[in-house]
């Protein structure tokens, strides 16, 4: 049984691969998110995030203004399809060193976003809900109780 993404992924950011540096920053900054789909025909064609942002942009001193997208994303990015499991995002993203997943459908355009802390945030809620059941459990009085 397959385990949906689609309650914990927030929606795909999503721009064009012309689309400028700062342009899809002042994007991701406005929505609170730490990556970007990178689009071309509405496919996508990669993917960017803070870490791009430092690496390729900052630290090189590029003109954020003046750079495209396209030339600092990472290219041929690996997605998820809506369908998965939470273990199978999690694996792919342990494997290849990703904090960010992005979730594509059948046609390879991305619907959401899929973060570490997503999945985190998710484990954790569900963990608090076994603790609250156990010690229910543990401290209800059971027949002949005192």
């Amino acid at each position: 049984m397959t385990d949906p993404l689609m309650k914990l992924a927030h929606d795909s950011l999503a721009v064009d691969v012309a689309t400028s540096v700062a342009d899809a920053v002042a994007r991701m900054s406005a929505e609170g998110h730490g990556a970007v789909a990178v689009t071309e025909a509405g496919k996508l064609a990669g993917i960017f995030t803070e870490r791009d942002l430092m690496e390729k942009v900052v630290r090189p001193g590029l003109d954020a203004d003046a750079t495209p997208i396209q030339d600092v994303m990472c290219t041929k990015p690996l997605c998820v399809r809506a369908g998965a499991s939470r273990a199978e995002a999690l694996e792919i993203m342990l494997k290849e060193r990703f904090r960010h997943l992005p979730v594509c459908d059948e046609a390879g355009q991305p619907i959401a976003m899929l973060s570490q802390r997503d999945l985190l945030a998710h484990q954790i809620q569900r963990l608090r809900g076994e603790v609250d059941s156990l010690e229910a459990y543990l401290l209800a009085d059971g027949p002949g109780g005192d």
